[in-house]
């Protein structure tokens, strides 16, 4: 096994412990578990319902010669055993009541088939033990997953597990990977590669349906949200976006060549050497030119100047006001209605925030009630 292979084996398991961590404090994220084959309580509330039904019923009561006595002992004791084995069957109804494989759904009918017939069997012949033995068979398939009559597609549970890490586990992956500034496992925050990645992320997680669950959307909307945060704190101290965010700039080396940094030096460099020459060369006319296009560039770089920070005190305010948007969505104050409306406020033209993240934002309903 290689070094990366090593590391790469290392960094699943640590992400399917947080995986496992956050299903043991969010109850939540247990049904798309138990979607892909994983859930926890299944074969114990199986094992007790088989252990119930095995036990001894109550004991007939004995005779008096009292007859009306014997008639109502009678009676109880026939409700007792009724219920002696009506309560391990109320357990293997709240087995399937519990999420499970849903290609196991079938089974679960049978299985409610099976105990109605048994009930009705019960009350047929009251203080007659039943047959369980079929509704034990079904019951340990159902558990098991290995029904020969419903087998599962090759490679079903499988793929379910990789996509809960591959999926549901990318947000934990881009908060562990912030964590480190030397971890490469994601695309940094700013990056059009993350935000391609994070929307192909999200889509998927948007058309898997057994997957959907409020925690997993709250991640996905929150990194959504630190995403566009970064990218709008970034933007507030780009000095080059911020000039390219201006409507009319005065023509300049810089704006015909954005990528050559000291391309105004040189500009400004060139023009006050040829208006020098023309002073000297008493070509008045050419050097008047220039000194008036030297003045005016002067009074055009200080209005773009201040437009420059007139837009950056703005975009810095964008960023406290998404920064204190964002905190009150992760601590729960702001319903995520609410925090769609506040969005598209502060970002009508949609340059920070995509669609999808309202898709995400709309994918459950909430209680609006604060």
């Amino acid at each position: 096994m290689t070094g990366k292979s090593r590391a790469g084996g290392r960094s699943e398991w640590t992400l399917w412990r947080a995986l496992e961590e956050w299903r043991a404090k969010k109850r939540e994220l247990e049904p798309m578990f138990a979607a892909a084959g994983l859930g926890d309580e299944q074969e114990t509330l199986a094992n007790r319902a088989m252990v119930d039904l095995k036990r001894a019923p109550p004991t007939p009561p004995l005779v008096s010669g009292d007859t009306q006595r014997d008639i109502e002992e009678a009676r109880r004791y026939r409700e007792a055993y009724y219920r002696h084995f009506d309560e391990s069957l109320y357990k293997i109804e709240a087995l399937l009541r519990l999420p499970w494989v849903p290609e196991m759904e079938p089974l679960a009918e049978a299985i409610r088939g099976e105990i109605a017939m048994l009930r009705e069997w019960m009350t047929e012949h009251p203080g007659s033990r039943p047959d369980f033995g079929r509704l034990e068979a079904l019951v340990q398939h159902y558990v098991k997953l290995d029904h020969p009559e419903l087998p599962l597609p090759e490679g079903l549970l499988e793929g379910r597990r990789r996509a809960l890490m591959d999926i549901a586990g990318y947000p934990l992956l881009v908060q562990h990977a912030l964590k480190d500034p030397f971890n490469e496992a994601v695309p940094p925050l700013t990056s059009d590669a993350f935000r391609t990645e994070f929307d192909a992320r999200v889509q998927t997680y948007l058309d898997t349906a057994w997957l959907h669950s409020k925690v997993v959307t709250h991640w996905y909307a929150t990194l959504a949200l630190d995403a566009a945060l970064a990218r709008k704190k970034r933007d507030s101290t780009d000095r080059a976006r911020l000039a390219s965010l201006l409507r009319r700039r005065w023509p300049t080396l810089s704006v015909l060549l954005p990528g050559f940094e000291q391309a105004d030096q040189l500009w400004y460099l060139v023009l006050s050497g040829l208006t020098f020459f023309a002073l000297f060369a008493e070509w008045w006319i050419p050097a008047g030119l220039l000194v008036v296009w030297l003045s005016a560039s002067i009074g055009a770089h200080r209005r773009e100047k201040k437009e420059m920070e007139a837009r950056q005190a703005y975009l810095s305010t964008q960023v406290a006001t998404m920064k204190r948007m964002r905190d009150r969505f992760v601590s729960g104050v702001t319903q995520p209605d609410k925090l769609a409306f506040q969005l598209r406020q502060i970002d009508e033209g949609g340059e920070y925030v995509d669609d999808i993240l309202y898709r995400l934002l709309n994918l459950h309903t909430y209680d609006t009630e604060e």
